[in-house]
Order: structure tokens, then C-alpha cells, then sequence
């Protein structure tokens, strides 16, 4: 079992992590739409890769309202939030805190357009990991969110749930809302399996000459 657990339960309750569900988003609710309207096409809405990985994990919400402003000098930002998290409990830092050029953007230059300076997280959240497990964090794919892209990293045991984004607004004053998602989680196994490197056979032909492309 994955037990995640808040140090802020009165103020999280009302935006928990969550089973991640395509329903919630609202970018698939008008493919559901189009849909109705032309059935006999290939729909993106039947799509089972998107739909699995959409409806697999679990998501991480922000409890509170932050906003991240930018002033176009790619160096850093400025940030403000809805509740002191420090005020709340001795265990918690700022909510919201950062990873300089320093860290990562001087090793691996990052796209145009996006603030050197990485957004952290420091969320009231922690997860307890069963042996034998990893947790995927991840950006949230086919994410109806532009304005930051999550980091991605394997967790394991006990830890903090920080979340790492990557800034996409470098000159602007963005006010992220209380329910907005952050990140998904996806536990994976931990062990390794062998692969092989091999020339496809008659019987892979046929295989895949019968099922399409």
C-alpha cells in the first residue's frame, strides 16, 4: 500500500492527492464533445494509451493559492502564498522555495523561454513507499496547465512530497489556485529485466501485418 500523509490535514482535506482520472480534464471533456459530434472519425478521445496513462496514479493538487511573478530577466522570481506553512507547524519550511541556475541549468541548458531558476514545492505532503516499489513523479500528461512543467524523479521509501517546476512564464504575474494539479505519481516496480536487441521474425510479420498500425 502507498500511504501518502499531510502534516496539514485541516487545510489539505479539501484538495487531497487523488486517483488520477481523464475525466477531470477538461481538455478531454471537449474531445468527449467533439466526439459526439463525429463519431466515424479515429477519435483522440478512444484513444487507450492517453486514456491508461491518464486514469493510472495518483495526483498531486496545490492546497493553496500562490502566485510566481517574473520580470523577464531570466534570474529569479518572486513569490507570495495564501498560508504561512511555518506558522502551522515546526516540520514545514515555505511553501514555496527554488533550485538556482546553479544546481541544473548550468549543466543542462533549458529551453528558451523557460526561468532557469526551478520552482519548488514544499508541500505538507510525505508518502511511505512498499519495499519493492518506486514512485514515478512526473509531469501530468495531456495536462490542461502551460504555465509550469513538473520535473520528473523516482522516489523511494520515505520522503516528502516536493514537487520541482519548471517555469514556462518569464515575464508575467501568474496566480496558481488552490485545486490546480501539480505532478502525477505512478508506483513502478523495482527490480530489473532483461532485454534483448533482435531482427523481427515471419511470425512478428504476420503478428503485426494482421492487428494494423
Amino acid at each position: 500500500m502507498v500511504k501518502f500523509k499531510s502534516f496539514l490535514p485541516k487545510f489539505t482535506k479539501k484538495f487531497p492527492i487523488q486517483k488520477s482520472n481523464i475525466k477531470n480534464f477538461a481538455w478531454f471533456q471537449r474531445a468527449l464533445e467533439d466526439y459526439s459530434k463525429h463519431n466515424h472519425l479515429i477519435h483522440t478521445s478512444k484513444c487507450p494509451g492517453i486514456i491508461s496513462i491518464c486514469n493510472t496514479g495518483w495526483i498531486h493538487y496545490s492546497y493553496q493559492d500562490f502566485i510566481i511573478e517574473t520580470d523577464g530577466n531570466l534570474d529569479s522570481f518572486r513569490w507570495s502564498s495564501e498560508i504561512n506553512q511555518q506558522k502551522e507547524s515546526d516540520l514545514l519550511s515555505h511553501y514555496i522555495s527554488s533550485h538556482p541556475p546553479e544546481q541544473l541549468e548550468k549543466f543542462k541548458p533549458f529551453p528558451e523561454n523557460v526561468l532557469p531558476t526551478v520552482v519548488k514545492i514544499q508541500s505538507p505532503w510525505t508518502v511511505e513507499i512498499p519495499k519493492g516499489y518506486k514512485l514515478l513523479s512526473m509531469p501530468i500528461p495531456y495536462n490542461d496547465e502551460t504555465r509550469f512543467t513538473a520535473a520528473i524523479g523516482l522516489l523511494k521509501n520515505k520522503t516528502w512530497l516536493n514537487v520541482q517546476l519548471f517555469w514556462n512564464r518569464i515575464n508575467s504575474k501568474e496566480i496558481i489556485k488552490k485545486g490546480t494539479p501539480l505532478c502525477q505519481y505512478v508506483l513502478i516496480k523495482d527490480n530489473n529485466v532483461d532485454y534483448s536487441v533482435e531482427k523481427a521474425t515471419e511470425k512478428d510479420t504476420q503478428y503485426f501485418r494482421n492487428i494494423g498500425k
